[in-house]
């Protein structure tokens, strides 16, 4: 028994320190007040609101300021997943580790308090770069279909902490994992999903990982833990994940377009059929929800899931058929004036964007810019060439896209959202499309990506009214 479970064994004779008091971070402390600890509740922004009920739980609250020092209070540092550990080590996991108190990050800690009753439910757990939230929901729309009672969370929205909390008892839990949650796992062997499914691997968030090497590897954290019993969903055409199956214990079920590349256990990829191995019949990909080559690989991996988790092929089909999508994921808000106003607010990097400008054959004016994550814009030159009629641009990386996507098509830069929708209206012609797609974090003017899908909606909502 390692240090964290004998502290999960009696919870009440000891003090944890839960970093961050976002969503997540909330969720810990008052699970962890429910079992009894003593909390010490930390964020570093001063002004931090709506901490009410980690209050009256008799959580100890500590914002902005320098925190370290607390850790010599703690026994158990939990992090949630926006706090920074690998390799950019942050002050309070780092005073941690030098005096030698756990470090752990949320999802793992709550899968293991799971784990000590009844209540762990089967795992099923996307990673990737891109089109996770997409695959998560679509995986779980088809548990659902078969009668299953599914919790949906991770970064997807739902810390597992509110399973904990709520005492409710599952079928599966399907979890959205982003690298963040993955670097922050003490041992692979400490989560272990029944299914994982690993969707690509691009450039992002190197401002944290630095190397696609580092980022490679947490994503790859996911399997490590997994035996021949639990089964890894992989994306084969993506070349950074095709080489990172290897020496896994764990069952491998590929997905390809290329049926040279697919193992013994797999699916072949054919424009809108996905035909699993030894399969005459294909499931066929109908949904407009699910348009675009990159929808069709999410809906591949998550047919490949489904039939590992035993669903049939008339409950996956009927789920394919029916799933509704996800707001701010090639969400189209209205169309005015014959011109369709797409809300990709989540295409946070270029791969994301380049995959969304992948889906259209008419011309497209797109709204781009934010902050960025570390890699360069280069990559987007040939798709915007091809697909962009006309680019405009606003926030911090509006500069840095500028000067990579020059000679491209028409660029018009703007200072806020509320001038891109305006110009956007004026440009765009009956027939095309404007699309919100940002490749860029959404940091530098909004809270998150879902603010910033919202203010887009808003004002497209508006347009009617200004003609």
């Amino acid at each position: 028994m390692d240090r964290i479970e004998k502290i999960l064994a009696e919870p009440e004779r000891h003090s944890i320190m839960v970093v961050g008091l976002e969503r997540s971070g909330r969720a810990l402390a008052l699970m962890f007040r429910k079992l009894g600890a003593q909390v010490l509740a930390t964020d570093r922004n001063p002004t931090l609101q709506g901490l009410e009920k980690l209050t009256e739980a008799g959580a100890k609250i500590h914002l902005g300021g320098d925190q370290v020092g607390i850790v010599r209070d703690a026994d158990l540092v939990v992090l949630s997943p926006g706090v920074a550990l690998r390799p950019l080590a942050a002050p309070i996991p780092s005073e941690a580790i030098r005096r030698g108190v756990p470090v752990v990050g949320e999802m793992e800690l709550a899968y293991r308090i799971l784990g000590r009753s009844t209540r762990r439910a089967p795992m099923m757990a996307v990673t990737g770069t891109n089109g996770k939230s997409t695959t998560t929901a679509l995986c779980a729309h088809l548990l659902e279909q078969a009668g299953h009672r599914v919790f949906l969370g991770g970064n997807i929205g739902h810390p597992l902490s509110e399973l904990v909390l709520s005492g409710e008892k599952v079928d599966w839990m399907v979890l959205e994992v982003s690298s963040f949650q993955l670097e922050h796992l003490t041992d692979p062997k400490h989560f272990i999903p029944k299914v994982g499914i690993w969707l690509n691997l691009t450039p992002d968030h190197l401002d944290r990982h630095i190397t696609m090497r580092n980022y490679g590897r947490t994503k790859r954290r996911l399997f490590e833990g997994q035996g021949s019993d639990e089964t890894g969903v992989f994306f084969l055409d993506d070349s950074n994940v095709n080489q990172q199956h290897e020496h896994l214990a764990c069952t491998i079920s590929g997905v390809s377009r290329n049926p040279a590349r697919v193992p013994l256990v797999g699916a072949l990829l054919i424009r809108k059929e996905i035909t699993p191995n030894g399969w005459k019949e294909p499931f066929l990909i109908n949904n407009p929800v699910l348009a675009g080559d990159h929808n069709a690989e999410n809906a591949a991996c998550a047919t490949s899931a489904a039939l590992a988790a035993g669903l049939s092929k008339e409950i996956i089909q009927k789920g394919l058929d029916t799933f509704k999508g996800l707001p701010h994921r090639m969400e189209t808000v209205r169309i005015v004036g014959k011109v369709r106003y797409i809300n990709d607010s989540k295409a946070t990097n270029p791969d994301a964007t380049a995959k969304a400008l992948t889906s259209f054959t008419d011309p497209v004016v797109l709204i781009a810019g934010g902050r960025g994550k570390g890699m360069g814009y280069d990559m987007l030159r040939e798709i915007v060439t091809k697909k962009v009629k006309n680019l405009i641009l606003l926030g911090e990386d509006a500069g840095k896209l500028q000067q990579s996507l020059k000679g491209c098509t028409r660029i018009h830069m703007v200072s806020d959202m509320t001038e891109a929708v305006d110009l956007a209206k004026d440009l765009a012609k009956p027939g095309e499309v404007v699309l919100l797609s940002p490749a860029c974090a959404s940091f530098d003017m909004f809270k998150d990506y879902t603010e910033r899908g919202r203010v887009f909606a808003q004002l497209v909502g508006g347009l009617e009214s200004k003609s």
